[in-house]
């Protein structure tokens, strides 16, 4: 059976849903992060969109894409390395991005905490890369800084959204994202979720998709097709290695440690100090 593939985040975006979709995950992104003025945004992945709800407002808003979404020099879509040259063509001048790079998302050209907040959106379709992209992108905020990301849920988030690149994201669920953050060295403090119907009926109009949000909020919470994780860093969830691998309660019984059997029969343990009697 043919499986329709998701359009590319470039289509997506140019496109009347994708242009809705942005608007209203950029009311919630406002509602993280009002006022950003003096700071400095990351966006990693494809959030050029979304950075929207920062830029012109006193933030340097910088959007890093990953190689998945490299954009097509063949076309007017998307930005041109010669955009700011006399002899490009107008479409290319009106729709070059500022501030845009295509990067490793593994090896971040930034120094270490340089940015106050990064966005995470469309930055990582296997689940195996996500704890090294979460450390890669911690490297580079402050330690006083946040993070937000914005995954697909897994409680059917890909197909509801199956028409949109989210379809190709990490999915996950509240637990699993949870452990992965821990792993990241990074804790979650505030959640929202988003878009609890598909695309083509939430994302009709921008009056349409908040109504369709709060009542899901409503009537359903938990199920929303997108989940929106506020993280920070958390500097003392890495432990060290334990001195002693922890033995089960059952084999402590059947199979007692050297001191008690020492003990027991009456034989000093290994690695006892003798202390001669006064």
């Amino acid at each position: 059976m043919h499986k329709a593939i998701p359009p590319s985040a470039d289509a997506f975006y140019q496109t009347h849903e994708g242009q809705t979709c942005a608007a209203l995950l950029r009311e919630r992104l406002h509602w993280f992060w009002p006022d950003l003025r003096g700071q400095r945004v990351l966006g990693l992945g494809y959030a050029g969109p979304y950075l929207a709800a920062w830029r012109g407002r006193g933030a340097l808003c910088i959007s890093a894409r990953t190689p998945e979404h490299r954009p097509d020099f063949s076309s007017n879509a998307g930005f041109s390395p010669h955009s700011a040259s006399a002899s490009a063509p107008e479409p290319f001048r009106e729709k070059a991005p500022e501030r845009e790079c295509l990067v490793d998302p593994y090896a971040l050209p930034f120094d270490d905490g340089t940015f106050d907040r990064i966005v995470l959106v469309h930055a990582c379709r296997e689940a195996d890369q996500m704890v090294p992209l979460l450390r890669a992108a911690g490297r580079v905020l402050k330690d006083d800084g946040r993070m937000l990301l914005i995954l697909p849920s897994k409680l059917g988030g890909r197909f509801r959204q199956k028409n949109t690149p989210f379809a190709q994201d990490v999915a996950c669920s509240r637990t699993s994202l949870r452990r992965t953050l821990g792993h990241a060295m990074l804790f979650p403090e505030r959640r929202d979720e988003a878009l609890f119907l598909p695309a083509r009926q939430a994302c009709a109009s921008v009056r349409r998709g908040r109504r369709s949000d709060i009542a899901g909020k409503v009537l359903s919470p938990g199920l929303g097709s997108l989940m929106l994780v506020e993280a920070v860093k958390d500097l003392f969830s890495g432990t060290a290695l334990p001195v002693q691998a922890r033995r089960p309660w059952l084999r402590k019984i059947l199979c007692p440690t050297e001191e008690v059997s020492a003990q027991n029969s009456d034989t000093p343990p290994k690695n006892a100090t003798y202390r001669p009697e006064i």
